[in-house]
């Protein structure tokens, strides 16, 4: 049987940077390169990361702070 070193992470956004959370999560991997993971898993919603709170918010505050949204990644799928 093959041994696989694997790790969950928790790790919390840069909130409203796209590109600090990304450099975040490429030290996060090279780190667990450097311990011999082979596998790991991140949270679904990182990049960008989902903000719990806006279902906690009052409707006019969420369609105000809508800044979340900015630093969401598109691709184009064509």
């Amino acid at each position: 049987m093959k041994v696989v070193k694997a790790a969950a992470v928790q790790l919390s956004p840069v909130l409203y940077s796209r590109e600090g959370t990304i450099d975040k999560v490429v030290r996060t991997i090279h780190e667990l390169g450097q311990q011999a993971v082979q596998f790991a898993t991140f949270p679904e919603t990182v990049v960008p990361y989902y903000p719990y709170f806006s279902f906690l918010q009052p409707a006019y505050h969420i369609v105000a702070g809508r800044e979340h949204l900015n630093p969401s990644i598109h691709l184009n799928c064509d």
